[in-house]
């Protein structure tokens, strides 16, 4: 969230447009999109919309290669449409997982619960106490 100084205190020539080019041009972080509106309005967006911008595409289907194929689409076509400020596809997949499948067997062997494995994963991994 940014508050501007007043408006008597902004450098001549400063206008909305011209302070929201310069914000976004200067904070760029790969994956998240900049959304230059009222606190009120994202908020009250984001309840009835459950996306952070007024207007948000949902892709939907069985495939998540699929999904991220079309989502980089559409992303593509949108940001031609004049009038649009960004245009962003959420990246779903490519990301890095770890997945830890215990030997219930070997775990069995030692008298050690599921649990047990659970609450140490959590902790080494989750950050839990």
């Amino acid at each position: 969230m940014i508050n501007l100084k007043p408006k008597r205190q902004w450098r001549p020539g400063a206008t909305i447009d011209s302070l929201t080019a310069e914000m976004d041009k200067a904070l760029q972080f790969p994956g998240v999109s900049n959304a230059w509106t009222m606190p009120i309005k994202a908020r009250i967006d984001m309840l009835s919309t459950g996306i952070r911008t007024p207007v948000g595409v949902t892709v939907i289907g069985p495939d998540l290669d699929g999904i991220d194929k079309l989502a980089k689409q559409v992303e593509r076509v949108l940001k031609a449409v004049p009038g649009t400020s960004s245009a962003y596809a959420e990246r779903g997949i490519g990301g890095y997982y770890l997945e830890i499948t215990p030997d219930r067997m070997a775990l069995a062997r030692y008298g050690i619960m599921i649990q047990d494995v659970q609450d140490v994963i959590a902790t080494a991994l989750g950050g839990r106490r």
